[in-house]
């Protein structure tokens, strides 16, 4: 896949297959493309909360509409080390901050702490998935329920077993 491939041209929950990402660029552009497509539910589990994929205006604007549009838990992010992300001004932190009852941030649990890989799960259709959360490689694909359900699974495992991190929680106060 190109950097300079028109994304509009894939539809989630339309245009399966599985495509071959090596850039930060590629991933932060069909992440926020898939983002901006999505209708029900944004789930996000990547240790540090990669700025160059998150953290970026298209993908935010995406995560806002969604957010405004939907009630509920619709934006769910599982992070390790919110500190981090906080630290440094990550503008999807200070989203979650503002819309605290639509977009909702969690600490994942110590004994999680050592899974390597990271996710963007897009109503259980689509996904873009880093095997190794801290190279700028993936694959996605926009409509492959089956893979998007078990990344789920284990997104509501982890999300269960996580908690709000107390700087979060000050942060929201």
């Amino acid at each position: 896949m190109s950097g300079d491939i028109d994304r509009r041209m894939f539809r989630l929950g339309q245009d399966a297959g599985r495509r071959t990402l090596a850039r930060s660029p590629e991933i932060a552009a069909i992440s926020a493309d898939m983002a901006a497509q999505a209708r029900r539910e944004l789930l996000i589990h990547d240790p540090r909360l990669e700025a160059a994929l998150y953290d970026q205006i298209p993908f935010l604007e995406a995560v806002r509409r969604l957010a405004l549009a939907r009630p509920g838990f619709c934006v769910r992010v599982l992070l390790f080390d919110p500190r981090a992300a906080t630290q440094v001004g990550h503008r999807l932190i200070e989203l979650a901050r503002r819309l605290t009852s639509r977009v909702t941030i969690r600490r994942v649990a110590d004994e999680d702490q050592e899974r390597l890989d990271a996710f963007l799960i897009v109503d259980e259709t689509g996904y873009v998935h880093r095997p190794l959360a801290e190279r700028m490689e993936a694959i996605a694909d926009y409509a492959n329920p089956r893979d998007a359900r078990r990344m789920r699974q284990d997104f509501e495992r982890l999300w269960e077993r996580g908690s709000v991190d107390a700087e979060l929680r000050q942060l929201f106060i």
